[in-house]
């Protein structure tokens, strides 16, 4: 093995960890550690990977972090890793609620779950 692998394998486990993380969070992997394996479960891992991997590398070059420490560049990975899957997440459902309605529509459904929140909120 080279000596420049050594940091990527490093920085590969938080990205793992963080895919992990982020299929529990998302319910795919039960409290009891049970995961149910679909098309649609791996295919949310390799996009969890890979938005660790790409971004958190991306990240890390942007603001030039490159001479901070592996660890901390892995952990850099792990964070892309859980809310990378959280924002492809908040997209795809945004999308999905954008199907059959025009704009005025999605903007009624939003303030109304807004409304229902902070109103529920205070009426205890």
């Amino acid at each position: 093995m080279q000596e420049n692998t050594i940091p990527w394998i490093i920085k590969i486990i938080p990205a793992i960890v963080g895919a992990i993380l982020a299929l529990v969070l998302s319910g795919d992997i039960d409290k009891k550690g049970k995961i149910q394996v679909t098309v649609s479960v791996i295919g949310k891992f390799a996009a969890s990977v890979t938005v660790s991997l790409y971004g958190g590398s991306a990240f890390i070059e942007h603001f030039e972090m490159l001479k901070t420490s592996t660890m901390y560049q892995g952990f850099i990975m792990l964070m892309f890793a859980v809310f990378g899957l959280l924002a492809i997440g908040i997209v795809y459902q945004a999308v999905a609620m954008w199907r059959g309605k025009t704009l005025p529509e999605v903007i009624a459904e939003i303030k109304a779950a807004f409304l229902a929140i902070l109103g529920n909120g205070g009426d205890k």
